[in-house]
């Protein structure tokens, strides 16, 4: 059963830190970046209709963006540590991901008041870190998945995460709202 086998001894060391450091270091600097950006109205626009979207009852446009940016990553991902061995190159697009992801942050919790505090912790939060966790199990096993599901795990894994952010939506966040 080699569909999905990961083996923990020959785990890479080295881009296991890269990945942190480098996740680490793009989140500071989104955080750093709000102050020059909170000017941009597409930044504000986002954070307000990001809020209305998790509180409406229909959440299919999010699913939708969030379904085609992991679909992206994934393949990307996917794709560069599969057929090349230069798996250090995914370090730059998890830079601009966690680079968007400190900003996103930031404009959700400081414009959209204590509504955008819960929705980026409830969801925007947990859904992003499980998404890029999902990018480095990908990065990391790519080359031991069997050949025949090769091009269909990146989809999949993008379809697991996107029933997975509205899981967290539609069961966590409205909980956690009655209760509230």
């Amino acid at each position: 059963m080699r569909i999905l086998s990961f083996n923990v001894k020959s785990c890479d060391k080295k881009y296991f830190w890269a990945f942190i450091i480098t996740l680490v270091c793009s989140i500071i600097c989104g955080i750093v970046l709000y102050k020059p950006v909170i000017g941009n109205v597409y930044f504000i626009n986002f954070g307000n209709e990001y809020v209305f979207n998790v509180f409406s009852f229909n959440n299919s446009q999010l699913f939708l963006t969030h379904f085609l940016a992991d679909a992206v990553y994934f393949y990307l991902f996917f794709f560069i540590c599969y057929f090349t061995k230069f798996k250090y190159i995914t370090l730059i697009f998890l830079y601009i991901r966690g680079l968007f992801f400190g900003l996103y942050t930031v404009i959700l919790i400081c414009v959209t008041t204590l509504s955008g505090v819960l929705v980026t912790v409830l969801v925007f939060i947990p859904a992003t870190l499980i998404s890029v966790l999902i990018c480095y199990l990908l990065a990391s096993t790519c080359r031991q998945i069997d050949k025949k599901y090769v091009f269909f795990i990146p989809a999949v894994l993008a379809i697991i995460d996107g029933i997975v952010f509205m899981l967290l939506i539609n069961v966590l966040f409205r909980i956690v709202i009655i209760i509230v």
